[in-house]
């Protein structure tokens, strides 16, 4: 089996030539960013696309 590293940019690519557009794709953060923060983050980002965050802090 051989698998195939692309970057991000080129599996965005290639996903449009299908016909495929990503639901959602942001940053949430980035290495200098706490964890607390991350997490506020991908909350926010998951409630603005549609999910439901249960026992939510």
């Amino acid at each position: 089996m051989k698998y195939i590293i692309q970057s991000i940019k080129e599996y965005f690519q290639s996903k449009e030539k299908k016909g495929l557009k990503p639901i959602f794709f942001e940053s949430i953060g980035d290495q200098n960013t706490s964890r607390d923060e991350r997490l506020k983050n991908l909350i926010k980002v998951l409630e603005k696309n549609g999910f439901k965050i249960k026992n939510k802090k």
